[in-house]
């Protein structure tokens, strides 16, 4: 898996502009904000998805992080396979593809031993080496930490792909000896199908792929320590975007630059990409010691953000920054600013 610098703190401070004086008192008059929409659960516990439209941002859907454990391509042409990384999910190969061979012993040994025990971060799951059952198809069975707290480990085996399915056995570390096989059916109406052991089947947790652009959610993603190019592990928060769905993203973090200034007219001066974590967490930044904010906004983190819509058969544009992380004095409740700049 690769290595990324992914800097996390998040945070803000409502940022006032002087755009003018008052002619008599002199004293600055505060910026008009075009649109906000604050996200109303947490997206430290919940996986919460958008829509923009001219006028407004609509919640269209919400899932708990902890509802399903693998994710598998459905209306894309590959055939990847994500571990739970909502809920900070792990993996690591067994060395077998027998399931006679994994016992408790074994997995208790690399729970304990191993350190190469691997993860799914969503900011760069659109690169294949970013993912972690990349090799999946050569039977080697892999023991999966779901990352909650009972029935924790699963043994899992995948058997076979179609064109149209996938089929995977599994067993719980509890009871290796009862090994479930399941068939995953593709749908073309969502980016990927989602399966939970807990219920042995498939659930809904995206929202149809036409029907959302952005997603709050947690995620654990690489954190650079002290050490200067060395990374670790490290649970946080943040914004992915549709990018199966031809959802785009320019990054403006000139400081030069303003959000009132970005029109219509700088869509053609900045690079759009398709990462999916391409606002991801780094518009905030770890409040000061001392500091009532856990995080700061970091006022030179602005986007612009492109989409198809299908309804009225047009690529849309809109900018957008975050402005405030706390909803009702709780934090983890980013305010978005955005303002649609047209379309073509």
């Amino acid at each position: 898996m690769k290595n990324h610098t992914l800097l996390y703190g998040i945070s803000l401070s409502l940022l006032l502009f002087p755009s003018c004086l008052k002619d008599i008192d002199l004293e600055p008059i505060s910026r008009t904000i075009d649109e906000t929409f604050t996200v109303q659960n947490s997206i430290r516990k919940v996986q919460s998805f958008y829509r923009f439209y001219e006028n407004t941002v609509l919640e269209v859907g919400t899932a708990s992080p902890f509802s399903w454990d693998l994710a598998f391509e459905s209306a894309g042409p590959d055939n990847r396979v994500l571990i739970g990384w909502a809920s900070s999910s792990t993996v690591i190969k067994s060395g077998t593809s027998n399931f006679d061979e994994i016992t408790q012993a074994m997995i208790l040994d690399l729970i304990e031993n191993s350190d190469d025990w691997t993860f799914d971060d969503p900011s760069y799951i659109n690169t294949m080496d970013s993912v972690s059952l990349r090799n999946w198809e050569n039977g080697e069975i892999y023991i999966q930490s779901r990352g909650v707290e009972n029935d924790n480990y699963y043994a899992i085996q995948f058997v076979s792909k179609t064109d149209n399915s996938y089929t995977v056995k599994y067993a719980s570390a509890q009871s290796l000896d009862i090994i479930n096989e399941v068939t995953i059916n593709r749908s073309t109406g969502f980016n990927y199908v989602y399966f939970s052991y807990a219920i042995n089947g498939t659930l809904t947790v995206e929202p149809l792929q036409r029907d959302w652009d952005i997603m709050c959610s947690p995620y654990l993603g690489w954190w650079e320590t002290s050490t200067p190019g060395e990374y670790a592990p490290y649970i946080q928060s943040g914004i992915m975007i549709n990018n199966e769905y031809g959802v785009r993203i320019a990054r403006v973090f000139d400081p030069g630059v303003t959000y009132e200034e970005i029109d219509i007219s700088d869509t053609i001066d900045y690079e759009f990409t398709d990462m999916k974590g391409a606002i991801g967490s780094n518009w905030k930044i770890l409040g000061s010691v001392g500091s009532e904010n856990l995080y700061t906004m970091d006022p030179d983190k602005k986007y612009i953000l492109k989409k198809y819509d299908y309804e009225t058969d047009r690529e849309m544009y809109f900018k957008l920054q975050i402005i405030d992380y706390k909803l009702n004095g709780e934090d983890h409740h980013p305010t978005i600013e955005f303002k649609y700049l047209g379309s073509n």
